[in-house]
């Protein structure tokens, strides 16, 4: 079911897609698919401070200051209940992750994506050797409208990988429900997909896709669930600071389309809610509050964005009008801006994913 600003105070009710959870202190597990994972409903997305970055080689890795800040993260969200790790490896966190994880490993899901051309089997390969195994890998296809040779042969090593126990759980991740809907069909085993969503780039198309998921069990995985934190760029009270993952979005300037003041008046007085209360923080209680969704994966850069996101996620099933007010407001002032409100680098969301 496609879920626009018009729905914002509802959770989606398809049949039958309540993913089965339950909880422990302030978090919430979710069921993957059909598998016996459960997996927490915040997780840890693998993007990694552009600002601490540098290029070893193929990859980009972090300095000594921004690796020592991302492991403090990681750590302080697995002591709040989060237990997925996304690890991109171009990146350079694959080694990392593994020094961190190693004395809780039991505890922690390890999410793993080949990025580069080698062989699917010796990308896993190394993820087990590193980790023992790998709970959850997938490959990114590209933008293919359907399956292919190429992929069915990836999928192939996949499901060889799970039947000898390297792999617990095997998926993709997409920006193309074309090809979302053409893998529920043509590849066998499909635990989980990885897809954009949040409440603005809720498209309408998902009405084919969810419902087609729901039945066979598939587990859904939100990225982009702030936008690649444009979202932040909507919010007068966002802590100072505060930017897009990739580039500032100045939405105010004479260059770019013009703000209406009226919109910005009523998102301003909606957000003057809740103590301390972020849109950020509203827009993944949106997610969180979608009992087909399983897991919900945002970068996070800053230690307060660890703290910000879990502390919407204890009080996700509350959404006030004045919540749904900011949110209704936040789309349209994104309506007002068009594309220009996003990143340069995201701004295919805004018409490939747009209501």
């Amino acid at each position: 079911m496609g879920t626009g600003i018009a729905g914002v105070g509802r959770s989606m009710a398809l049949p039958g897609s309540t993913v089965r959870e339950y909880r422990r202190g302030g978090m919430v597990y979710r069921r993957l698919g059909q598998t016996d994972l459960f997996v927490s409903l915040l997780a840890f997305g693998s993007h990694t401070d552009p600002a601490y970055k540098r290029q070893v080689g193929s990859e980009t890795v972090l300095n000594e200051e921004g690796q020592a800040r991302r492991d403090r993260q990681i750590a302080h969200a697995l002591d709040l209940g989060v237990n997925m790790i996304d690890t991109y490896e171009n990146e350079g966190q694959l080694e990392p992750v593994a020094r961190l994880v190693r004395p809780r490993r039991d505890k922690v899901l390890i999410s793993l994506c080949r990025q580069f051309s080698q062989f699917v089997g010796d990308d896993i390969d190394r993820g087990a050797k590193l980790y023992g195994y790998v709970d959850m890998y997938r490959i990114y296809p590209g933008e293919n409208p359907q399956v292919d040779d190429r992929m069915l042969e990836d999928w192939d090593a996949m499901r060889k990988a799970k039947e000898a126990g390297k792999v617990r759980a095997i998926g993709i991740a997409t920006h193309n429900e074309a090809l979302m809907l053409d893998a529920l069909q043509q590849l066998e085993g499909l635990d989980y997909v990885m897809f954009p969503y949040n409440f603005i780039h809720a498209r309408a198309g998902y009405s084919r896709f969810l419902p087609a998921a729901a039945q066979k069990g598939i587990g859904l995985v939100t990225i982009k669930p702030l936008a690649a934190g444009s979202i932040v760029t909507l919010d007068p009270r966002a802590r100072q600071g505060s930017k897009p993952q990739n580039a500032r979005v100045e939405l105010y300037e004479s260059k770019y389309h013009p703000v209406l003041p009226a919109v910005v008046a009523e998102l301003t007085r909606s957000l003057n809610r809740l103590p301390g209360e972020t849109l950020c923080q509203a827009a993944l209680r949106f997610i969180y509050r979608q009992p087909i969704m399983t897991s919900v994966l945002p970068g996070m850069f800053d230690d307060y964005m660890v703290d910000e996101n879990y502390q919407a996620l204890t009080r996700y099933e509350q959404l006030s009008r004045e919540e749904a007010s900011a949110l209704s407001a936040a789309k349209n002032l994104a309506d007002v801006q068009g594309h220009r409100w996003l990143p340069p680098a995201y701004r295919w969301l805004h018409e490939r994913w747009r209501a």
